[in-house]
């Protein structure tokens, strides 16, 4: 099993970068998502992104906390990386004075690659993640 890690400081509030997060239902902040489709609502809901040329990748929501500025979900079909297994989960603290640290951590079972090429990707797509986050919200309202 790969456990990745990846966290960042941003120059927003905890409270709108959870905002963002924590409607799980709707990731179109994200590029190259063609649409989203929401099956059910809550824990155990799915989000099933439909992105061009792949098959869809569901993301279950398997917890939330909204006081604690936490989630986790397991990606149990689609995984667009050679690896089983995969589960994810974030956490959003504030810093104070209109900052946050976001932490991501990620897990998942290599599927005929090595652990280090997994956990490149995983920190990749963490990385991209983390990025968009901040490219979305750094716009002026």
């Amino acid at each position: 099993m790969v456990n990745v890690h990846l966290a960042r400081d941003f120059d927003i509030s905890a409270e709108r970068v959870w905002a963002l997060l924590e409607n799980f239902g709707d990731i179109n902040w994200a590029p190259g998502i063609d649409r989203i489709e929401v099956i059910g609502d809550g824990i155990g809901m799915t989000r099933r992104l439909h992105i061009a040329g792949m098959d869809p990748i569901d993301e279950v929501l398997t917890a939330m906390d909204k006081s604690a500025m936490t989630f986790a979900y397991d990606i149990p079909r689609g995984i667009p990386m050679p690896v089983t297994q995969y589960s994810a989960n974030a956490k959003v603290t504030s810093l104070g004075e209109g900052r946050c640290h976001v932490d991501w951590y990620g897990r998942a079972e290599p599927a005929g690659v090595s652990e280090k090429d997994v956990a490149e990707m995983i920190s990749g797509a963490y990385e991209m993640l983390l990025q968009w986050i901040n490219d979305h919200l750094s716009v002026p309202a």
